[in-house]
C-alpha cells in the first residue's frame, strides 16, 4: 500500500485545489515561443504540448493561418507548476 508523508499529502492537497507556490523565476527571451521550443522548455512531446492546448493548460496564439504559437509567460507558468494568467 502506498503511504505518503504529511508534508507530501500538504501538496497533493494544493494542487487540488488550484493553490500553486508563488515563484519568481524570470526566463528571458520572445513573448511568443513556437511548439518545438516549447515543447523543449517543458520536457514533453510536441503532441503532449498539444494535448495540454486541447486540454485547456495552454492557449495558443494563431499568428498566420495553421500556423500556432504559446505565450512565452504562460509556458513558463506551467513549468514552475503556476496556472496561466487568465485561467
Amino acid at each position: 500500500m502506498l503511504e505518503a508523508s504529511p508534508q507530501q499529502l500538504e501538496v497533493v492537497d494544493r494542487v487540488l485545489h488550484g493553490w500553486f507556490p508563488q515563484q519568481s523565476q524570470c526566463f528571458e527571451g520572445p513573448l511568443l515561443m513556437g511548439m518545438s521550443a516549447a515543447a523543449k522548455l517543458l520536457g514533453v512531446s510536441r503532441p503532449t504540448l498539444w494535448r495540454m492546448v486541447k486540454a485547456g493548460r495552454l492557449e495558443k496564439v494563431e499568428v498566420l493561418p495553421r500556423s500556432f504559437r504559446l505565450r512565452r509567460a504562460d509556458v513558463e507558468a506551467v513549468a514552475v507548476g503556476r496556472k496561466p494568467e487568465g485561467q
